[in-house]
């Protein structure tokens, strides 16, 4: 079986590479599987296969475990311990035999034989998954169900096929690049495997240890970041032989196979960032997609280290990219990487639009009004409602005189949330929107930190700019429970004070003997607002046309997917003034 690529691109597999994984203890985070365990593995990626047939296919050369043992022949025989110890090397003692060389040289059991175990790498899947391709044949029994009887050239095709398998066999028995990029992937696993079970931003450290009849892996003074640190690359470039374009080629196959078997190959972008503990409830070719990606990713962590070059991430090795989405640079970020992807994919919970309410009131009132008129939560629209508790907390105090929240709003608009304050003509509001005007920004993308507009200052207070003074005093009456009558004149009077709003507190606490529950009020007001038997329709109300106008920011606000979007963005008219 031919690879289709000069024979100078393509590894080959060290003599006894088997062996050599055992002494070097090549498995302490990727562990070897036994057959059973192997199976189980293989089945969970939807490779159908058993015990008899991985026997069947060792018998014909076309694919072995990485080492076997046997049942020692003296009674007091201790495991075979990895890390090996003195004394206890089963391939001296003749217990243990590589199992990588092509053609196969070493034992094999009968079938029925328990006195032999092999023990497989997880990378093999994809040498296993191609020679299955090769022996299996699928047909479609129900196509002969309409003939009385067989088709005559049926034992032919039978034939062709099983010759067509023969002359596979002959050529894939010495095919020697896909299992040596499997022990290859193996034998760099101990300082690689961790990363590229990661999710971009930890790695993901687990050491082995395991005992069953004739293996006893593990040791307590074996740790991975010593391993690390003392890792030499070189070591597998030299038995290997590899070069940049032969370990290139290497990646090259396992990324593609990762594509082309990946049902999840168009969300990759986003599946790299999921916990390994998640991607392993995947199934069928998506988990054996990700094995072949884990082989990959491991390939291209060692070109790194070995050529300092950083080859394409796997879902970039079969397509020609033109536009990085996004940029190559920007990667280095890893949380600036994961929120362009999350955007791509409209996935970032972030708000597009902050809407700092006064008080307790307003934001009952426009989640009222979301809900019955607009007819969704705030939060469908991408939209954060906030209550910041009174006119004096947005504007500071002699200190901090607006410059805090004017610093938040420039925070949240550097991060490409707009942010819309609706305040009462109360205290230092008017000023806090005059500042707004020309508050320069810090982060150097904007000369200024937003547009005056979006801080809108009531004329009186939302009250009485949003009802007339027959509607409050109708209203204050219902919160009275009709025990008292306010007259249309007295809320005119307390609309031409200096404070509406707190003249309207205190006459309800004059007139009604309690203090004024204004979250009461508040749902009162917006049942009178959304009545169809209302005398000023919905749409004609100040609050409800400003409402309208954030709904629209917010659906013109779309997130970036690249650097330079977001700094287009950060240069438009729509988050500040230029000047």
């Amino acid at each position: 079986m031919s690879d289709g690529t000069s024979a100078s691109y393509l590894i080959s597999i060290p003599p006894d590479f088997g062996r050599e994984i055992v002494e070097s203890a090549a498995f302490m985070v990727c562990p070897l599987l036994s057959t059973d365990k192997f199976v189980t593995f293989c089945k969970k990626r939807g490779i159908s296969i058993d015990k008899a047939r991985l026997l069947r296919l060792e018998r014909l050369g076309l694919f072995a475990p990485v080492f076997r043992v046997c049942t020692p022949d003296e009674d007091d025989a201790q495991p075979f311990y990895v890390p090996v110890r003195d004394g206890n090397n089963w391939f001296d003692k003749g217990w243990a035999w590589d199992a990588t060389q092509t053609p196969a040289q070493h034992r094999m059991p009968e079938d029925k034989d328990r006195s032999q175990e092999g023990y497989y790498s997880i990378f093999q899947v994809d040498w296993l998954r191609l020679v299955l391709s090769m022996m299996t044949l699928h047909v479609s029994l129900d196509s002969y169900l309409t003939n009385e009887a067989l088709p005559e050239d049926w034992w032919r095709r039978i034939g062709e096929s099983i010759e067509h398998s023969r002359a596979l066999l002959d050529g894939a028995r010495t095919q020697q690049y896909r299992r040596a990029i499997a022990l290859l992937c193996q034998f760099i696993s101990n300082r690689y495997y961790p990363k590229a079970l990661g999710d971009l931003r930890s790695n993901h450290v687990s050491s082995t240890n395991s005992r069953d009849s004739w293996l006893s892996v593990g040791d307590h003074r074996w740790n991975w970041r010593n391993e690390a640190r003392k890792w030499d690359p070189k070591r597998a470039e030299s038995l290997f032989g590899l070069t940049p374009e032969r370990l290139e080629h290497a990646y090259d196959s396992l990324a593609g196979g990762q594509s082309w078997l990946d049902p999840l190959a168009n969300w990759y972008p986003l599946v790299q960032f999921v916990p390994i503990d998640e991607r392993r409830r995947l199934k069928g070719e998506a988990l054996l997609a990700e094995t072949l990606r884990e082989g990959a990713l491991m390939l291209r962590s060692l070109y790194a280290d070995l050529y300092g070059k950083e080859l394409p991430p796997p879902n970039e090795v079969q397509r020609t990219v033109i536009t990085h989405m996004p940029e190559l640079e920007v990667r280095k970020d890893v949380r600036r990487h994961l929120e362009f992807v999350v955007n791509r994919y409209g996935l970032n919970p972030r708000p597009k639009l902050v809407l700092l309410l006064e008080g307790e009131s307003e934001e009952r009132i426009v989640n009222t009004l979301f809900d019955a008129y607009f007819g969704f939560h705030a939060s469908k629209a991408w939209i954060e409602i906030i209550n910041v508790r009174g006119v004096d907390t947005a504007t500071g105090g002699k200190r901090d005189s607006y410059a805090a929240i004017l610093r938040l709003v420039d925070y949240l608009h550097h991060h490409q949330t707009l942010t819309f304050i609706v305040l009462d003509n109360e205290n230092k509001a008017k000023r806090l929107k005059q500042e707004a005007a020309s508050f320069r920004s810090i982060f150097g993308h904007r000369t200024r930190v937003t547009r005056p507009e979006y801080v809108r200052v009531w004329k009186q207070s939302f009250e009485f700019d949003n009802f007339s003074d027959s509607e409050l005093a109708d209203a204050l009456g219902e919160a009275a429970q009709r025990n008292v009558v306010f007259a249309t004149a007295e809320l005119a009077t307390c609309r031409s004070s200096a404070n509406p709003g707190s003249a309207l507190t205190r006459l309800y606490q004059e007139r009604a003997k309690r203090g004024l529950h204004k979250p009461q009020l508040s749902d009162i007001l917006a049942a009178r607002m959304l009545s169809p038997t209302s005398r000023k329709a919905i749409a004609n109300r100040p609050i409800v046309k400003v409402l309208e106008r954030i709904v629209a920011l917010t659906m013109k606000n779309q997130f970036p997917v690249m650097q330079d979007i977001w700094e287009k963005n950060q240069r438009s008219k729509v988050l500040a003034k230029k000047r």
